[in-house]
C-alpha cells in the first residue's frame, strides 16, 4: 500500500482503521532517531551505507519509494495529529534516553515501545519511572520463537506486552493471567486472524490493515460444541468443548498421537484422534489448571472412557491398566 517506515505508510495504515502503526528506529551518526528497518539504506533507498555512519542531512537527501526518510519525531507528530499511536521498535541497544525524550516531547501516552533487546526495554522502564513519575509506559518484548517460559521473559524485562512470531493457546492464557497482552506477528490472512482472535490475541500485527479490519472488529463469540469450526474439535458425544486449539499441543505423548511425514517429507506431530481435552471432567480441570500435563489429566479419565488413537486401537489398554 505504501513504502515501509514512511509517513505515507502511517497515513495508509491509519486510514484503514489501524489503532497503531509499527515503525523501526535506528540512530544516525549525529544522534537522531530515524525510521529504518535495516542496518543500511541499501535495500529501501537509492543510496548506500550504514545508518550509524550517515548524518541526518545525509539521510534526508535519500528517499524510500519517493518518500523522504522521516525521523521518529516526524512519525510521532503525525500519529498525534491523527489521534493514533505507534509501536516503536528499537532496532538497536542504547536508544533509551533518546526514546524517553521523544515520547515525552509528543506526550504519546498510547504508544508502545518494543524490541528484541529486552535489556533495553528494562533500562527504558527504569529511566521512565525515574523521570516520569506516575505516568504510564507500555513496552513489549519481541520474540521470534516460542520459548519455554515466554511470560518469564516479559516479566524480567518488566514489559506488559509480548509480540510473538509463534503462539500457542497456553501462551495467551498464561499471559492474561499475569496481565500481559499478546500481539502476534505477522498475520496477513483473514482465517488466521480469526483463529488467533478466537485463541485470545489482544491485537494483530499485519501488513494489510484494510484486509483484516472487519475480522478484527467482529465481536468475539463464545465457542461451544455447537459452533466450533476450528481444529481439533470433532464434536464427540458429550464433550465440553472449551479448547478450540489443544493447549497440550504438541504433547508428543504416543498414547495421544504420533509423528507422521507430510507429502514434502516434513515430520510433524498429529493428534487428530485424541479426545482427552474434550472429556468434560478433563476440560473443566484444564480450564482451572492450564499448566496440567497429560499424565495428570489421564488420571481423571473415567474407567472405560477412550481418549486417544493408540488407546482406541487397544495397544495401550484401558485407563485402569495405565494407572496401575
Amino acid at each position: 500500500m505504501a513504502p515501509e517506515n514512511t509517513l505515507k505508510g502511517l497515513r495508509a495504515a491509519f486510514d484503514c482503521g489501524a489503532e497503531l502503526a509499527e515503525v523501526d528506529v535506528r540512530l544516525s551518526s549525529d544522534g537522531c532517531l530515524v525510521l529504518m528497518h535495516d542496518e543500511t539504506v541499501d535495500r529501501t533507498t537509492g543510496g548506500q551505507g550504514r545508518i550509524e555512519d550517515l548524518t541526518l542531512d545525509d539521510l534526508k537527501a535519500l528517499s524510500v519509494g519517493g518518500e523522504p526518510i522521516p525521523t521518529l519525531q516526524d512519525a510521532l507528530s503525525l500519529a498525534e495529529a491523527m489521534g493514533r499511536s505507534l509501536v516503536v521498535e528499537m532496532k538497536e541497544e542504547g536508544l533509551e534516553e533518546l526514546m524517553l525524550e521523544a515520547l515525552t516531547k509528543c506526550r504519546q501516552q498510547g504508544s508502545i515501545v518494543a524490541s528484541f533487546y529486552h535489556n533495553s526495554l528494562l533500562d527504558l522502564r527504569e529511566l521512565w519511572e525515574k523521570k516520569r513519575h506516575g505516568e504510564q509506559l507500555h513496552t513489549g518484548i519481541v520474540i521470534a520463537s516460542l520459548p519455554i517460559r515466554p511470560i518469564d521473559l516479559a516479566e524480567s524485562a518488566r514489559a506488559d506486552m509480548i509480540f510473538p512470531a509463534r503462539v500457542s493457546s497456553s501462551l495467551f492464557k498464561a499471559a492474561h493471567r499475569q496481565g500481559i497482552r499478546v500481539f502476534p506477528w505477522i498475520v496477513n490472512q483473514e482465517d488466521q486472524a480469526a483463529w488467533l482472535i478466537k485463541l485470545g490475541a489482544d491485537g494483530l500485527v499485519t501488513d494489510y490493515p484494510c484486509r483484516l479490519r472487519a475480522v478484527a472488529s467482529a465481536p468475539p463469540s463464545e465457542t461451544g460444541k455447537e459452533n466450533c469450526r476450528y481444529y481439533p474439535c470433532h464434536h464427540f458425544g458429550e464433550q465440553d468443548c472449551t479448547h478450540c486449539f489443544c493447549p497440550l499441543y504438541p504433547c508428543r505423548d504416543d498414547r495421544l498421537g504420533k509423528f507422521v511425514r507430510t507429502r514434502k517429507g516434513k515430520r510433524v506431530w498429529t493428534c487428530i484422534d485424541c479426545r482427552l481435552v474434550h472429556i468434560p471432567l478433563v476440560a473443566r480441570y484444564l480450564s482451572d489448571n492450564p499448566g496440567a500435563k497429560p499424565d495428570e489429566l489421564m488420571r481423571l479419565v473415567p474407567e472405560g472412557c477412550q481418549f486417544g488413537a493408540a488407546n482406541d486401537a487397544g495397544t495401550r489398554g484401558s485407563i485402569r491398566s495405565f494407572q496401575k
